[in-house]
C-alpha cells in the first residue's frame, strides 16, 4: 500500500464528535489521526484525546447525545472459541493485557440508529494517558504541531510521535501492568508512521523528553539506521506483474 495524500479538513467521524463536544477542545489520536496524515490504515476505533479536566465532561455530553458506554469484546469468531477448551479463562488473558487501556480510558457505541453503529467503537481518552504536548489552554498550543479546526486540534507528525513514544515508555516502565500489549500497539502506530509519512531522524529534537529522543533514535532514527542502514520503503511487487513498482511507500519514485 501507499500513503493517501493529507486531509485538507476534519473527516466526517471527527467532525460530527467536534460538533456534539463543542465548546471542549478535542485531538484525534491513534488510527484516526494517522487516517488523517494519509497513514492507510482500517478505522475500527475513533479515538479522542480531551484535557484532563475535560473528561467526565466529554464522557457525559456523548451519553447525553445517546452514546452508550461499553466493554470491548475481543473473543474471536464463535467456531474458533468453541474449540478452546477453556475460553474464559484464555479471554481472561487476552482481556488481562489491555487492562492498563482499558482502565483509563472511556469506550462508547455510537446510538443504535446510527450509520456507524455496527462498524466503529469511540474510544474517549484523558490527555495524561494520550501524553500529546498540549497545554491547558489550546491558545498556548504550538501550531507547527497542530492544524487547527474550530475545536478540533489535529497532531501533525512530531506531536503525535512524540506522544506515542512517551506512552510506550510509560507502559514499558508501568510494574502494575506487566503484561501490557499497549506499548506494542502504539510502538506498531509509530513503525507505519516512519514508514509512509515523511517523518525524518530530526522528528523528535526538539522534544523535552530526552527518554523519547533517545527511545525513537534506537528504534526507528539515527542510531537505527547507524546500525542497520536506511529503511527500505519499498513496495512489493503487484499481484500478477513481474515489475517492482516504481515509488516507495511514501509515494516518492526511487532511484533507477
Amino acid at each position: 500500500m501507499l500513503r493517501r495524500p493529507r486531509e485538507a479538513q476534519p473527516d466526517a467521524i471527527t467532525s460530527e464528535i467536534g460538533a456534539i463536544l463543542a465548546p471542549l477542545d478535542i485531538f484525534p489520536w491513534g488510527p484516526l489521526a494517522m487516517n488523517y496524515l494519509g497513514v492507510p490504515i482500517v478505522l475500527g476505533t475513533a479515538m479522542i484525546a480531551v484535557h484532563d479536566k475535560d473528561y467526565q465532561t466529554a464522557c457525559q455530553k456523548l451519553q447525553e447525545s445517546e452514546f452508550h458506554k461499553t466493554v470491548p469484546d475481543r473473543r474471536p469468531a464463535p467456531e474458533l472459541l468453541a474449540r478452546l477448551p477453556n475460553p474464559d479463562k484464555v479471554m481472561r488473558k487476552v482481556n488481562k493485557k489491555y487492562e492498563r487501556l482499558d482502565k483509563s480510558t472511556t469506550i462508547f457505541d455510537y446510538p443504535a440508529n446510527h450509520h456507524l453503529a455496527v462498524g466503529l467503537k469511540l474510544i474517549v481518552v484523558p490527555n495524561s494517558f494520550a501524553n500529546l504536548p498540549i497545554q491547558d489552554a489550546a491558545s498556548d498550543l504550538p501550531t507547527k504541531k497542530y492544524e487547527v479546526y474550530g475545536n478540533i486540534f489535529h497532531p501533525l507528525e512530531e506531536a503525535l510521535i512524540e506522544s506515542m513514544a512517551k506512552g510506550v515508555l510509560i507502559d514499558e516502565n508501568d510494574q502494575n501492568a506487566p503484561t501490557s500489549i499497549w506499548g506494542d500497539t502504539l510502538s506498531t502506530w509509530i513503525a507505519m508512521m516512519v514508514s509512509y509519512l515523511e517523518i525524518n531522524n530530526d522528528i523528535l529534537d526538539s522534544c523535552p523528553d530526552k527518554r523519547a529522543v533517545e527511545w525513537f533514535s534506537g528504534r526507528y532514527g539515527r542510531i537505527h539506521e547507524e546500525k542497520f542502514g536506511p529503511w527500505d520503503r519499498r513496495v512489493s511487487k503487484r499481484l500478477g506483474s513481474g515489475r517492482e513498482i516504481p515509488v516507495d511507500m511514501r509515494g516518492n519514485l526511487l532511484a533507477e
